[in-house]
C-alpha cells in the first residue's frame, strides 16, 4: 500500500453495518494501543444496541489503498428544541458510562482521518456539530482534531474531564502502607468489622449467577443514590440492558471482576455492598458500585474495596482505575489524574459557526457570568 494512496471516507449505517466493521475496528484498536475497556468493539456495539435505534448509529470508515485504516461510529443526540443545534456523539457516549473514548485509527493517519471526517460530514443532513467526550489528553486523534479546526477557523469548546486511576503495589499490605494513616485506620477498622459480622468476599463466576448479581448491583445503586434525595439511574431499561450485555460478554472473556460483600456469612445474610468492574491484563476498571445505604457507618464499601482489592493485586492487578469523576475517597485510595477532554464543535455550517460564535463573544463580555465549564454552543 502507497503511504501517499488517497483516503477516502466511506459511509456505513446501522447495527449491522457497525456489527460487521469488529475485526477491523479490534485490530486498529490494538494497533493504536487505545485504552481497552470503553473503546472495544464489543462495548461500542453493546450501548448501541441498548441506546440506539437500528438505523441511528452511523459513521465512516476510512479506507487507504483498499484497507480500512480509520472507524468513526456515532450516534445522533436526542432532540435539545427546536433552536439548538442537531449533534452527534460518539455511539458509546450519551450516559457517562464510557470513559477514555477514541476513534480506532492506525498511528499518524489521526489529521488525515480528522481531514476527511469533516469533509464527509457535509453529505449527513440534518447534522450541524460534534461532541467527542471524554478523550484521553493524549489522545493523537485529539490532537488532529484541534490542528484540522484551528486551520479551518473553525470555534471549538473543551472542557476538562478528571478521571482518576491508582497504581497498585506488589502487595495489598504495600498499598496500604503508601495512604494517608487516616484513611489507613478507616479501612483497617473497616476489615475488622467486616470479620466480626461473619461477612465473606464472593465473586460472580457463573454466567447462570449473573442476571441475579445484576439485580442487586441495580437495586443497592438505586438505594444508595435514593438515600441521597436523587433518582437512580438504572431505572431506564435500556442501561439495564447495556449492562446486562457488557457483563456477559466480559464473563465470557475471562475479564469480569464482579463482587460483593455477602454478610453473615452465608447465602441468606444478604448482600451489603457490590462492585461491577472488569480487569484487562494488568488494569482494574472500577466501573459501578452500591452498597446498602442503612450499613453505611459500617463502612460496608470500603471493607468490599479492601478485600477485592487485596485479591486483585494476587491476581495481578497493577492499576486500579477508578474512571470518570474526582471526589475524595478516590484520592484517598491514592486516585491520581489521568486528564481526560470533551470537545465540541460546529461543522463547516453557517448556523452552526453562528451559534458557537455568538456565544464565545458573550463569554468575551460577561466571562463571569458565563458557565464556560460546558460544552454548549447555543
Amino acid at each position: 500500500m502507497s503511504s501517499g494512496a488517497r483516503l477516502d471516507a466511506r459511509p456505513w449505517r446501522g447495527a449491522a453495518e457497525l456489527s460487521r466493521l469488529a475485526p477491523a475496528w479490534e485490530a486498529l484498536a490494538r494497533e493504536a494501543g487505545l485504552d481497552p475497556l470503553c473503546n472495544a468493539h464489543s462495548w461500542t456495539e453493546a450501548y448501541a444496541r441498548a441506546f440506539a435505534g437500528e438505523n441511528d448509529v452511523f459513521g465512516w470508515r476510512f479506507e487507504r489503498g483498499g484497507e480500512v485504516v480509520g472507524i468513526l461510529a456515532l450516534r445522533r443526540e436526542p432532540s435539545r428544541g427546536a433552536l439548538a443545534l442537531r449533534r452527534a456523539l460518539f455511539a458509546a457516549d450519551g450516559t457517562f458510562d464510557s470513559d477514555y473514548l477514541d476513534p480506532p485509527i492506525r498511528p499518524d493517519l489521526e489529521r488525515a482521518v480528522a481531514r476527511e471526517l469533516v469533509e464527509a460530514t457535509r453529505a449527513e443532513r440534518g447534522l450541524e456539530a460534534l461532541v467527542f467526550a471524554g478523550m484521553p489528553e493524549s489522545s493523537r486523534f485529539l490532537a488532529a482534531l484541534r490542528a484540522e479546526l484551528e486551520e479551518r477557523a473553525l470555534p471549538r469548546r473543551e472542557h476538562a474531564v478528571p478521571c482518576l486511576a491508582a497504581p497498585l503495589a506488589g502487595s495489598f499490605e504495600e498499598h496500604l502502607a503508601g495512604l494517608k494513616p487516616r484513611m489507613r485506620s478507616k479501612v483497617r477498622s473497616a476489615l475488622r468489622a467486616a470479620d466480626e459480622r461473619g461477612a465473606r468476599l464472593a465473586w460472580c463466576t457463573r454466567a447462570d449467577e449473573l442476571e441475579a448479581w445484576l439485580a442487586e448491583l441495580f437495586r443497592l445503586h438505586e438505594a444508595r443514590w435514593q438515600a441521597a434525595g436523587r433518582p437512580g439511574s438504572f431505572a431506564d431499561p435500556r442501561r439495564r440492558a447495556f449492562y446486562q450485555a457488557f457483563a456477559r460478554e466480559a464473563l465470557a472473556r475471562g475479564e469480569l471482576a464482579f463482587a460483593r460483600l455477602q454478610e453473615g456469612g452465608g447465602e441468606g445474610g444478604g448482600v451489603s455492598a457490590i462492585q461491577l468492574g472488569v480487569r484487562v491484563g494488568a488494569r482494574y476498571y472500577q466501573v459501578q458500585e452500591g452498597f446498602d445505604p442503612a450499613r453505611e457507618d459500617e463502612r460496608v464499601g470500603t471493607a468490599l474495596r479492601a478485600l477485592a482489592l487485596d485479591e486483585l493485586i494476587v491476581r495481578g492487578a497493577r492499576v486500579y482505575d477508578f474512571m470518570a469523576g474526582d471526589s475524595p475517597h478516590k484520592r484517598d485510595w491514592g486516585g491520581e489524574p489521568r486528564p481526560c477532554t470533551t470537545i465540541a464543535f460546529p461543522l463547516p455550517r453557517w448556523r452552526a459557526r453562528l451559534a458557537y460564535g455568538l456565544r464565545r463573544q458573550v463569554e468575551r463580555w460577561w466571562p463571569r457570568e458565563v458557565d464556560t465549564s460546558a460544552v454548549e454552543a447555543d
